[in-house]
């Protein structure tokens, strides 16, 4: 308890006590406290007396960069209670954010893991020849400039940054934050990461060469934790799209077009057959194409379950050879594609193959276990690019790395059922779950919902009518209470369809929109300019966002920040192939295919969204869901009530609590 910097709230003595005893005890800890309880600092506090008496390490992983900078701004208060300088903790982000030279170019900022290493070895080998001006000059800088690395490392350890304020610093000093990052990281006893650095096999290899640890000096941390099953299913899975053959056959005519396995193909011919392969794929379980050559579209379906063997049977059939043929073919394209990249990487450039990415899919698709995944084919981007998808259905796959750490500490505001995620990461029957309640008092928010709309495609689909109803208890809320409100989209297809229609032009405050593919400073920037809307209490804003997305998980809006939430729609998971066949798997793992696939997903994604409202003990809220079906989720949702007049309703809590 000494490293607790605040006043405690309700559980939070036992969370902590908790979290000590799976330390000591070596184990791992699974539980759920209510968004805004303090988790993080509890865990900070726990696990960091433990590893400055025992010399291990706390690697604290989130699902996204947003959510690291949470943990170092508790770490600061936790050494401003204790003045203890050992206590020093750094955030850790991928080469394509701290890389200075990848984040002002387009192309190296969209590079893999793998690509920005290979370019930064090069980089660093050019910048310590004997060559002026050579390679990269944030890493020349690096080792050369001992007087400006000592001042910087010094303004890390006095001031706790984040990894954001880090990268700004070291750019501003022409240093590389990334090398900066490994030298620093061996003091430290916090280490914040992306999931990946954890469940990436190669990158973790590297992240604990950097610690100088062995694994069992490790505590884990997974922060947000509902969202890590998701999270390893989709780095575990593969896919191979027409895009992706199209780039393979420029880039071998323009690297030449040799012949492989002994002559059988060309590199782009047999790309070519590849993509009338995935076409015929498409046409076939997607479309419905009959051998009479009729055509049966269904615009709501846009992927199928294919054969576990189709594709590779139908290369075979058309190349006209015997099944050892492929493994050449495999082997010869992985062998073309790493001579392209050591040319690219010779000329400066990402070293990016195509066709070495197009070898490494062939040699996982044909090797993967199929009571394990589903083979999938997708139709995507409205026909223009559709893609095979090998889908990974047990996450388990990529959680072994855990049980060779000391422990690992699970957290979530939002992870009931408890028992789903022990099962879906393959951890035993006996590993401690536990739910604590919200310190908050239930009457400091209000959840309604209303019977006369819905997002289900088949009620609107019958009753046109349904939209602008929606929309019009969107807009009457957002234009009639002067408070922060952040509208919660189920998709951003969901968002463009009323801003193409027009809606947005009804939001008579100012509105900020999230966009698909905003990077993380426009991002931050759009939320600190929303935040202060409510500070500055001029006429606050609304801000559009999505069900899911990065704003509605690990954000904090406190107070005024935030007074108001609608959420449009129940968050169900699409009824495509890839749920159902994650559906089917989970019935017959531990039958409980509905309730760990659809329903808890749903649920979650609501609870994580109401709670960007409570964020302390004096915070007031109101949440709105705007779909008949949220009674449903009354498990999960205790205080829910419905409304037939929101604009009254919400004005009686509101003025109640002004």
């Amino acid at each position: 308890m000494d490293f607790f910097p605040y006043k405690l709230r309700k559980n939070q003595n036992n969370i902590i006590q908790d979290i000590k005893k799976a330390i000591e005890e070596k184990d791992h800890f699974i539980f759920e406290s209510g968004t805004g309880s303090g988790k993080t600092v509890c865990v900070l506090a726990s696990t960091l007396s433990y590893t400055l008496k025992n010399n291990k390490k706390i690697l604290y992983t989130t699902r996204t960069n947003s959510q690291q900078r949470q943990v170092l701004l508790e770490l600061r208060e936790i050494r401003k209670k204790i003045s203890d300088k050992r206590i020093f903790g750094i955030g850790m982000q991928g080469r394509s954010n701290m890389c200075i030279l990848a984040k002002h170019d387009s192309e190296m900022s969209s590079g893999t893991s793998e690509e920005l290493s290979r370019f930064c070895s090069h980089q660093k080998k050019l910048a310590m020849s004997n060559k002026k001006n050579q390679g990269c000059m944030y890493y020349r800088n690096f080792i050369e400039d001992n007087q400006n690395i000592e001042k910087i490392i010094n303004w890390t350890k006095n001031k706790l940054p984040t990894a954001e304020e880090f990268i700004d610093y070291c750019e501003k000093n022409k240093a590389c934050p990334y090398e900066l990052n490994k030298q620093l990281i061996k003091e430290a006893q916090v280490i914040v990461v992306p999931y990946i650095y954890v469940f990436d096999k190669s990158i973790c290899i590297r992240l604990l060469d950097w610690l100088s640890v062995s694994n069992d000096d490790v505590i884990l941390v997974v922060d947000e934790a509902h969202n890590l099953p998701d999270y390893l299913r989709d780095l575990f899975s593969v896919q191979l799209s027409l895009w992706m053959l199209n780039n393979c056959i420029v880039e071998a005519e323009k690297f030449g077009d040799p012949s492989i396995a002994n002559g059988v193909s060309s590199v782009s011919r047999f790309c070519k057959i590849l993509a009338e392969i995935i076409n015929d794929i498409r046409d076939t379980y997607v479309y419905n194409i009959l051998e009479n050559g009729l055509r049966k579209i269904t615009k709501e379906k846009n992927d199928a379950f294919i054969p576990s063997h189709e594709v590779e049977t139908e290369i075979l059939s058309r190349i006209k050879c015997p099944s050892k043929t492929l493994d050449e073919i495999t082997q010869d394209l992985i062998a073309y594609g790493e001579k392209i990249q050591e040319y690219k990487q010779k000329e400066g450039k990402l070293p990016r193959s195509y066709i070495h990415k197009l070898g490494l899919f062939l040699k996982f698709w044909t090797a993967i276990e199929m009571n394990k995944y589903i083979k999938l084919i997708v139709d995507a981007s409205e026909g223009a690019n559709p893609r095979i998808e090998a889908f990974c259905l047990d996450p388990s796959i990529g959680t072994e790395i855990i049980k060779t750490f000391h422990s690992s500490i699970h957290m979530s505001g939002t992870l009931k059922p408890l028992e789903e995620y022990r099962d879906s990461l393959g951890f035993s029957g006996n590993t401690k779950l536990n739910m604590y309640l919200s310190p908050f008092s239930i009457e400091n928010r209000r959840i309604f919902f209303t019977k006369d709309v819905t997002t289900k495609y088949s009620e609107i689909v019958r009753n046109k009518r349904i939209i602008s109803r929606l929309w019009s208890y969107i807009s009457g809320i957002c234009n009639t209470f002067p408070k922060n409100t952040i509208v919660f989209f189920p998709s951003f297809n969901t968002l463009s369809m009323f801003r193409n229609r027009g809606y947005f032009e009804d939001i008579q405050r100012c509105l900020y929109v999230e966009e698909q593919n905003m990077s993380q400073i426009e991002l931050m920037n759009l939320v600190t300019d929303f935040k202060r809307c409510g500070l500055e209490n001029i006429d606050s804003a609304t801000l559009f966002s999505v069900v899911g997305g990065r704003i509605s998980e690990g954000m904090d809006f406190p107070a005024e920040q935030l007074e108001i939430a609608i959420i449009i729609g129940i968050p169900y998971p699409k009824p495509t192939a890839r749920q159902r066949g994650l559906q089917r798997y989970y019935d017959y793992k531990f039958g409980k295919g509905w309730e760990y696939t659809v329903n808890a997903p749903a649920a979650r994604k609501l609870m994580q969204s109401i709670g960007r409202l409570i964020r302390d003990e004096r915070d007031r809220g109101v949440a709105v869901i705007l779909d008949n079906r949220a009674p449903r989720f009354k498990p999960y949702i205790k205080d829910l009530r419905e409304s037939r007049d929101l604009i009254a309703d919400i004005s009686d809590f509101l003025n109640k609590n002004q």
